[in-house]
């Protein structure tokens, strides 16, 4: 059995090496074009699934897992800051503010594709602009949507998570390894 993330998300990886399945990483290469005529939860489950079929396309023989996250606050998608600017500047708008992380999932292999999305609300706390501005001169925001690792630097402003904490990592942790555990056994 051959298991392939087509991610090459450092979080990812590790939460796949925790479960304990053999897998190799294949890393996409779409364009991530956002549907505006889609829901929130539509738009990242659509991009799961774009980067899972991207990856089996050259390598039908195997299980093809795709992921996508964005954040949404007030329905603005925040994406990953281009530079230190634009992450302060996203940072700003989520303090003292609740939002949307929603992650999109794609199982595919040569008999079924699955897909779906899971969503939390995560609340930041006050951020004092001087905190907000040492966080952006870090490496940490740069390849994350919405500017932030909820479990790095940023962590410490997080008031309230409600929802599947492992989907604001980027990967609903349990529902994969339930799917992965099944798949196996029926091997």
């Amino acid at each position: 059995m051959d298991i392939i993330l087509a991610s090459k998300s450092k979080r990812r990886i590790e939460m796949m090496e925790e479960m304990g399945f053999p897998f190799r990483v294949v890393e996409s290469h779409i364009a991530e074009f956002i549907d505006s005529y889609s829901s929130n939860g539509e738009i990242v489950e659509k991009l799961a699934v774009k980067k899972a079929e991207d990856v089996f396309k050259d390598n039908p023989d195997s299980l093809v897992l795709g992921f996508d996250t964005l954040v949404f606050l007030d329905n603005e998608v925040l994406g990953k800051p281009r530079d230190e600017n634009e992450c302060i500047e996203m940072i700003k708008k989520l303090r003292n503010r609740t939002h949307e992380v929603i992650t999109g999932a794609c199982f595919i292999d040569k008999n079924k594709k699955i897909s779906f999305y899971s969503s939390c609300e995560v609340t930041f706390s006050d951020i004092d602009i001087e905190d907000i501005v040492n966080y952006s001169k870090t490496s940490e925001p740069y390849d994350k949507a919405g500017a932030y690792a909820i479990q790095g630097y940023i962590g410490r402003f997080i008031e309230k998570v409600n929802g599947d904490f492992f989907s604001v990592i980027g990967m609903p942790k349990q529902k994969v390894y339930a799917f992965l555990r099944d798949y196996v056994k029926k091997l």
